[in-house]
């Protein structure tokens, strides 16, 4: 059977442009990695062949990928393959997710249909992950979430829900241009107005990250309050820090627009997500109500025009005479991840203070805003040591906390008199 060939979708095309941009040093910064628990009483065998009934159900996981001339995809026919058996050193999800991101240290071609690396974690011979990396062009954390619903029904004896492929997508979205060329007019119109363009940075990144019951309370209130969305109100608290700290009034942040608000395309695995990029115009004497609703509005204009072709719109832009036509380069990102977290250990530093990571990118965005709720919102700040030296991120995570809970108290009439200073040990 021959390979089903065709155009790739928005976010495919925005995934490899991106790359295009990092480098050839960067691209494992592309990879995805996930370790998914298995039941008790299954065994390595049945684990093995779930992920390739996985591979077989869902084209983006068997496909090649080149943007080289016409971009294309190309969906190969199902060839059953190895999946190995690693033993860990412990019986462990940390040692499961150390496996994964052993995986997605080096890149992963994309040229050749198989665009993941897998293998079954097992602890004195008994299978306790399925532990993958993916790369981002195959599929986004969305689809993550659909492939481990899938695996956890295979493991059950059920067969994967049915859904949508990536090339019928990207069929579709060739099919529409109207819809695309509204986004095109939108971006087009207001590029000459977004600034912070990545400045090639590469000094060693850091992530601090802080965990607040007080600032998911704060930023319901708000949302509840103005009748504006959870992420606009943290993306706005989250620019007014960025702001107070880089001595900047107008942020630009690359938002992550998913694309699956259309139902039809909710079960696709393949990559959806866009840049969708908004500059929040932070004025210390506007009230600090009428600046989050401001940002709201603006988050959704965004999100409503996140679907585009980045090549056609990087032709526009250069036909315009704009001075920088890359759609994919933005120094700050803001990716607002829902409800992913979980409580922290009784015994973690995010209860009481910050917790660092490092990281290995050298490239990209130097400011990456992650933000998750659950129980309580997880705000992760991590940025490059030239843009935030020192304590800076997790100065600046424990500020959004302190400006959430200050704005929800109500006093402050106007941004000036809302203070940032952390209410916990930094």
């Amino acid at each position: 059977m021959s390979a089903r060939t065709g155009p790739l979708t928005h976010g495919q095309l925005s995934v490899l442009r991106s790359l295009a941009v990092h480098g050839p040093g960067a691209q494992a910064v592309a990879n995805l990695t996930s370790a998914w628990e298995v039941p008790f009483g299954v065994g390595t065998a049945q684990v093995m062949d779930a992920w390739l009934r996985l591979v077989e159900a869902h084209e983006g996981l068997r496909s090649s990928y080149t943007a080289e001339g016409t971009p294309v995809q190309r969906v190969h026919p199902f060839e059953p393959s190895q999946v190995p058996a690693v033993e860990l050193a412990e019986d462990t999800a940390a040692a499961a997710l150390g496996l994964a991101a052993g995986y997605a240290a080096e890149p992963i071609p994309v040229d050749a249909g198989r665009p993941w690396r897998a293998a079954v974690a097992t602890f004195e011979g008994e299978p306790l992950y399925l532990v993958t990396a993916i790369h981002h062009v195959a599929a986004d954390n969305a689809a993550l979430a659909v492939l481990e619903e899938d695996f956890g029904r295979l493991l059950q004896g059920r067969d994967p829900e049915p859904g949508p492929q990536p090339l019928d997508l990207a069929l579709e979205q060739r099919e529409r241009p109207e819809a695309g060329e509204r986004s095109l007019r939108h971006w087009a119109g207001v590029w000459k107005d977004l600034g912070d363009r990545d400045p090639a940075d590469t000094s060693r990144r850091r992530r601090a990250s802080v965990y607040s019951l007080e600032g998911l309370a704060a930023a319901r209130k708000l949302s509840e309050d103005l009748r504006v969305s959870v992420q606009s109100v943290l993306l706005g608290v989250g620019a007014l820090a960025v702001s107070r700290f880089e001595a900047r009034d107008r942020p630009t942040f690359a938002l992550m627009a998913a694309n699956r608000v259309d139902e039809r395309w909710a079960r696709v695995v393949g990559s959806l997500n866009q840049y969708a990029p908004v500059t929040v115009a932070v004025d210390e004497d506007a009230h600090p109500l009428d600046f989050l609703k401001a940002t709201y509005v603006q988050c959704l204009s965004a999100y409503m025009h996140g679907s585009y072709d980045v090549d056609a719109l990087a032709a526009r832009l250069r036909d315009q005479g704009e001075p920088d036509p890359e759609p994919t380069g933005f120094a700050r990102h803001f990716n607002f991840l829902g409800a992913v977290d979980a409580e922290p250990a009784p015994d973690s530093p995010l209860l009481t203070g910050a917790q660092w990571r490092g990281s290995g990118q050298r490239t990209g965005a130097n400011l990456h805003l992650a933000i998750a709720v659950g129980e309580g919102v997880l705000i992760g700040v991590g940025a490059s040591e030239r843009l935030m030296p020192g304590d800076g991120p997790a100065r600046t995570a424990a500020a959004i906390e302190a400006g959430l809970i200050g704005i929800a108290e109500g006093s402050a009439q106007t941004l000036r008199e809302v203070s940032l200073d952390p209410v916990r040990q930094v």
